[in-house]
């Protein structure tokens, strides 16, 4: 007779934040907390996608925050409560689903799956937990830099479907009919985090990039406006190319931007605090709506 299994149920949940290169030389007073710290040091990265990290308890290597589901609990609760007591983070903005992780060999010493979460939260919430509880870090996802040297190195990023450090996909050559491929750390040259976490970072995103595939307004899906009341096109640009890991033409981009059904508006202010002509800033027309799902 088989024996019965009754498996750990695991919550892990991916926390984004964005930065601007001069947020992470200005408030991170450690570089230890930035990882890889090779990829912030000489460096021109421009805006920045991380990932919160924090010390493993089993090994020297980063994982995602986590924990166990208790008895009483729903699982959105438990992601909920793993935030509160892993980082101190009380975040206000939808956590959202990204799967359900099972690899039996996830964990050696018992069956456990996961229930994986993903949310991004304000740098300025971010930064102020950074270094606390189990070294909370920043693991580098995706930047304006990593992008340029990435199509330096592998030709132009027309042919894949978004890029990051933690895996992209693209089509096969010669095959326009199959389905695009892709590809995780452990298959470019060695593991970023700690157990199965690549994969639940990289499927995170994934689901992040579902913010930008239509008109529609971003800010509201993710539930924060990490640009600020007023900002320039270009910002709005970068940021939506970070988060997906594509590069846009900046006509097309203005074009599908600024037009009647937009989800932005022209203020009255002009921005020249940077070098050239001044630039035109933007605002939402509705700000994000907090509903924390």
């Amino acid at each position: 007779m088989t024996p019965d299994i009754y498996p750990r149920i695991a919550i892990d949940v991916v926390i984004f934040t964005v930065a601007s290169e001069a947020d992470l030389q200005t408030m991170i007073w450690d570089e230890t907390l930035l990882r890889p710290s090779t990829e912030f040091r000489g460096k021109s990265n421009g805006l920045s996608l991380l990932v919160l990290t924090m010390a493993s308890e089993n090994s020297d290597e980063r994982v995602l925050p986590g924990g166990f589901m208790s008895p009483t609990e729903r699982i959105n609760e438990a992601a909920k409560r793993v935030l509160r007591l892993s980082l101190g983070l009380d975040l206000k903005v939808p956590l959202r689903e990204i799967g359900t992780f099972d690899d039996p060999s996830r964990d050696d010493s018992q069956r456990t799956i996961s229930f994986a979460y993903w949310a991004m939260a304000d740098f300025e919430d971010v930064r102020k937990i950074l270094g606390g509880k189990d070294r909370v870090g920043l693991e580098l996802v995706n930047s304006t830099g990593f992008m340029q040297r990435f199509e330096q190195e592998n030709g132009s990023l027309e042919k894949y479907d978004g890029v990051s450090r933690f895996g992209f996909r693209y089509m096969p050559k010669h095959s326009p009919s199959k389905r695009h491929e892709k590809r995780l750390p452990a298959e470019l040259g060695g593991k970023h985090l700690g157990l199965d976490h690549d994969q639940l970072v990289f499927y995170a995103w994934r689901k992040l990039r579902h913010a930008f595939n239509s008109k529609l307004d971003p800010f509201n899906y993710l539930g924060i406006n990490p640009l600020g009341e007023a900002f320039r096109l270009s910002d709005l640009q970068e940021f939506q190319e970070v988060c997906r890991g594509e590069l846009v033409q900046r006509d097309l981009f203005r074009r599908n931007m600024i037009n009647e059904d937009s989800f932005i508006a022209q203020t009255n202010m002009r921005d020249s605090s940077r070098p050239g002509k001044p630039a035109n800033l933007y605002t939402l027309q509705s700000p994000p709506e907090n509903t924390g799902e």
